[in-house]
């Protein structure tokens, strides 16, 4: 099953503005470029990519959005709301989710995040994820590569913030016969950041603070209405993001991840993540957040396999603490 994966780089908001970058991670490839791929005047989104073959696909709000409601965004004096988009063509069809968080008052602030599943000779409601393609997406003006961030150079900051994405589990022989039922699902939790400035570095963890969560949200169209109490099988995990560079124009990405858990033997995990800090600055003077993507696959003594396939918005302390409160969407 061919998995490319996009990160939108931006804010979480809905479709991007017309200065806005996607930053497309290929996971046979491990690296991370930047287009744009959203257009957002607030509440009005498109969101655009172009598929491994060249075919140009997009959605908007008006067109093809089937749900829609107000949202809690992160970012302290954002209103929120999110999408979910469904769209046919001859080629095939496009489900989306994107939520939008920006600023009433100064539109241009926005951040972006969400999936997008590309469904290549496939029509509803017969909808399979053999040959799919998935995109985990977040996008913003603020982590806009053509508007670097002025980096610290000396001090440390911790970020926290929203993870979540399309979890995988098969289970092996150590499993019951009726619990050996292969999972596929969606997964929230919380990312915890640690930036050191002084030596440029950035490091993480998803699942360390709290468990990760695995519930049925925004992709039923696909994954089907049948939830089923998977906690058991994600509870306890950790994604550790091991220590990478933060680049000049404030990119990050490694291959470093680790896949842990206190009584499963995980005998070998891998991944990569990366991402870009804010170009906007906190009340302290480092970037105000950072948002990415993380890939995590691993194996276990039994012959259990799994995957994390998710995206990420981390704020800073500072910002996080902020007097301004989140509001909900009109």
């Amino acid at each position: 099953m061919p998995k490319k994966t996009a990160i939108l780089l931006c804010a979480v908001a809905a479709l991007a503005i017309s200065g806005c970058t996607r930053s497309q991670m290929a996971e046979d490839e491990g690296r991370i470029t930047y287009t744009r791929n959203s257009e957002f005047q607030g509440p009005h989104l498109r969101v655009f990519l172009t598929l491994e073959n060249g075919r140009p696909v997009s959605v908007n709000t008006a067109d093809d959005a089937v749900d829609t409601r107000p949202a809690e965004t992160p970012v302290p004096g954002h209103r929120a709301r999110d999408w979910t988009f469904v769209k046919e063509t001859e080629e095939g069809t496009s489900v989306v989710y994107a939520l939008a968080s920006w600023d009433d008052d100064n539109p241009a602030d926005y951040l972006m995040a969400g999936w997008w599943a590309e469904f290549p000779g496939q029509h509803l409601p017969e909808l399979s994820f053999e040959g799919s393609i998935r995109y985990g997406i977040v996008d913003g003006p603020e982590i806009d590569p053509a508007n670097p961030p002025a980096l610290p150079t000396e001090g440390q900051a911790t970020y926290v913030g929203q993870a979540g994405g399309i979890y995988s589990y098969a289970p092996g022989t150590d499993r019951g016969e009726d619990e050996r039922v292969a999972v596929l699902d969606e997964y929230f939790g919380t990312v915890t950041l640690a930036a050191n400035f002084s030596d440029g570095t950035l490091s993480g963890c998803i699942g360390c603070t709290g468990d990760l969560e695995t519930k049925r949200s925004h992709f039923g169209i696909f994954l089907g209405n049948e939830i089923r109490d998977v906690q058991s099988v994600t509870k306890d995990y950790e994604i550790h993001l091991e220590k990478t560079a933060i680049q000049g124009n404030g990119n990050f990405e490694h291959e470093g991840v680790t896949v842990r858990h206190p009584t499963r033997g995980i005998v070998s995990s891998g991944g990569f993540w990366g991402g870009a800090m804010s170009s906007i600055p906190d009340r302290d003077g480092n970037p105000r957040l950072a948002a990415g993507f993380n890939h995590a696959e691993f194996e276990e003594a039994d012959g259990a396999k799994g995957s994390f396939l998710g995206a990420f918005v981390a704020l800073s302390d500072r910002f996080r603490k902020s007097e301004e409160r989140p509001r909900g969407g009109q």
